[in-house]
Formats: structure tokens, sequence, C-alpha cells
């Protein structure tokens, strides 16, 4: 799954994680190092929504 977030990254995608999901899970180092904006989203995801934009999640 990292080469494709990579992949994603490369082709010009913007990918967020929570930060309080991936430190629950272990994984915040690994993914900020493969280029993943790690941070907490709950303002961030609230106004995605507010402003119709479309969001992928995994």
């Amino acid at each position: 799954m990292q080469e494709e977030v990579k992949a994603m990254i490369a082709g010009g995608v913007r990918v967020e994680a929570c930060q309080a999901c991936a430190e629950q899970f272990g994984v915040a180092d690994i993914i900020k190092r493969i280029g993943v904006d790690v941070k907490y989203m709950g303002e961030p995801l609230t106004a995605y929504l507010k402003n119709d934009e479309k969001v992928l999640t995994m």
C-alpha cells in the first residue's frame, strides 16, 4: 500500500491522514516518511465536506 500511496503523491494527489488515528495504529512516523501530511483532521475534514470537496478515505 505504501508504494500505491507514493504513486498517488507523485501523481499530484494530496494525501492527508488523521494524526490521532495514525498514532493509535502506530504508523504516524512511517506514513510521514513516505510524504503523507499527518495532522489532526477534525476541522479540515469538516471544511472539505462543507465546501463539497471530493474526499476519498482509506
